[in-house]
């Protein structure tokens, strides 16, 4: 204990000096405003600003690098509340609830849930990992390639969850959506599948074009039909007090806030994982055991809980296994990777020997950048929260350019734009067919984690299917996919049972 102590002080020292202070500061600020841009998530946002810490120290190229990276989960919740739209996949969990509650007339409430459960979830999982950082990352190791794929059935069965009211429609476009995600290379031996001839399509679908496509064009041929001309209807609450009214309701589900940074500290720690599952997964477990679940996907304050906390609970996660493994969980993980390597530090188990006192500011810096990211989201969202006033005739055409824009600048081909208005189309018909698009983007981005996953499980066992049993993290985690599919069903029989019991006079 007193050598962590020993740690904590000098990497407080290490982040508490002027120079770092502001590199957090500077972080914190552009990873709110790309966040909040459709198109550059954390790992291309992180991945710009690598050249430039080149020009730091190593201390201050990681402060700044996990800076960018905690505020920017945040951020990507900006764009999904207000337009439908998430900036950073991570949030695609975020609108299911998040747009609804703008709709509603209430996005600065939405805004204020969003960047409070933001702020509990890293600051629960940063102080965690700070506290137990060295078994944290011995218990990392013991997850293998098929526990991963378990994971991934966890987030393919919230399909399942949010269709509940009408599982055929819901059903049918989940296996559109799985169907789309065997578009590309094949995971064994690379062949390409389904491609059609465009060689564009050999890394399969490319996500942002995607959902921007998907989830905004829709959204914003809807707002063109509306006749009053204003976004959410006239009278919507906007500004600080309505970002500080959400913020206290946020705390008023302390058991949620809790349960989603574990589950995004959790499997942010587990190589290959990924944000998506852990919102996915957080976001089922929430709708699953919730009182107001009939209320998910209406606009219900725990369902944006769920997927935020999560969200920034993984930064934490990630930068385990990536700084104590030297295995990158995620491509910003990566880019972590890549500033350490550019400083010359190798990670892995060793690090700790040689560079203990870097690592622990690195824990540190997330906390103070999470911190800051509260601040500064104060001001920043009860800014944005006054999209939603914008004139229609000025917004729409905007979005759709940052839509496109953002298709294009992910990998820099125009075919990415062309996919987006592809989706756009598609996503229009799904909506005035009375069917969810949101199972159609979750079998794509589930999809290749799953199937990767079960192909090199597979390989190992021989084709024995025994291997996805063997281990006791294997078996916890099918307990926690049965409850995903079994707890509705228990939950409304529990409530029968109960209304059907009568008070004894």
């Amino acid at each position: 204990m007193s050598e962590i102590m020993q740690y904590m002080a000098n990497g407080a020292a290490t982040v508490f000096t002027v120079n770092n202070l502001l590199l957090i500061v500077l972080g914190t600020v552009i990873g709110l405003v790309a966040g909040s841009i459709p198109g550059l998530n954390a790992g291309n946002t992180c991945a710009m600003m690598l050249p430039i810490t080149l020009a730091f120290p190593v201390s201050g190229a990681l402060v700044f690098i996990v800076a960018v990276y905690m505020s920017v989960q945040y951020g990507g919740s900006i764009s999904a509340i207000l337009i439908n739209t998430p900036g950073a996949s991570g949030a695609m969990a975020t609108l299911l609830d998040g747009y609804p509650m703008c709709q509603q007339g209430k996005p600065a409430q939405a805004l204020g849930i969003s960047l409070g459960a933001s702020t509990v979830g890293g600051i629960i999982a940063t102080i965690i990992c700070i506290v137990v950082l060295k078994p944290i990352s011995q218990y990392a190791l013991q997850f293998r390639t098929v526990d991963i794929f378990l994971l991934a059935l966890i987030g393919i069965s919230v399909i399942i969850v949010i269709s509940e009211k009408d599982p055929l429609k819901g059903g049918l476009a989940g296996a559109m959506g799985l169907l789309m995600a065997a578009i590309g290379a094949e995971p064994t031996y690379g062949s390409t599948r389904l491609t059609f001839g465009f060689f564009e399509l050999y890394e399969g679908i490319p996500m942002v074009a995607c959902m921007c496509g998907v989830f905004a064009f829709p959204a914003m041929i809807s707002l063109i039909s509306e006749k009053d001309g204003s976004h959410a209807g006239k009278g919507a609450e906007v500004g600080l007090g309505g970002i500080l009214q959400g913020v206290r309701l946020s705390l008023r589900y302390p058991a949620a806030l809790i349960r989603s940074a574990l589950i995004g500290l959790f499997v942010g720690i587990i190589p290959g994982a990924g944000v998506n599952a852990a919102a996915l997964m957080s976001y089922s477990q929430a709708r699953t055991w919730s009182k107001n679940r009939d209320n998910f996907g209406k606009g219900e304050p725990e369902g944006i809980i769920a997927s935020e906390a999560a969200n920034n609970a993984v930064a934490a996660g990630a930068g385990v296994n990536a700084l104590t493994i030297g295995i990158p969980g995620s491509n910003t993980a990566a880019v972590l990777l890549a500033a350490l390597t550019l400083k010359g530090i190798t990670p892995g188990p060793r690090i700790m020997q040689a560079y203990g006192n870097e690592v622990y500011g690195v824990f540190i810096a997330l906390l103070v950048a999470t911190v800051l990211m509260f601040v500064f989201g104060l001001g920043y969202t009860a800014l944005a929260s006054h999209i939603i006033k914008v004139d229609l005739s000025y917004m729409v055409p905007a979005v759709m350019l940052i839509c496109i824009i953002g298709s294009y600048a992910t990998r820099g081909l125009i075919f990415d734009s062309y996919l987006f208005i592809v989706f756009g189309v598609l996503g229009y018909l799904m909506v005035s067919s009375g069917y969810q698009y949101a199972p159609l983007v979750l079998g794509i981005v589930m999809g290749p984690i799953a199937e990767t996953n079960f192909a090199i499980a597979m390989n190992l066992s021989g084709g024995s299917y025994g291997i996805m049993f063997e281990t006791g993290i294997s078996r916890v985690i099918w307990v926690v996919l049965v409850l995903t599919l079994l707890g509705p069903t228990l939950m409304k029989k529990m409530k029968k049972s109960d209304g059907k019991k009568t008070p004894e006079t």
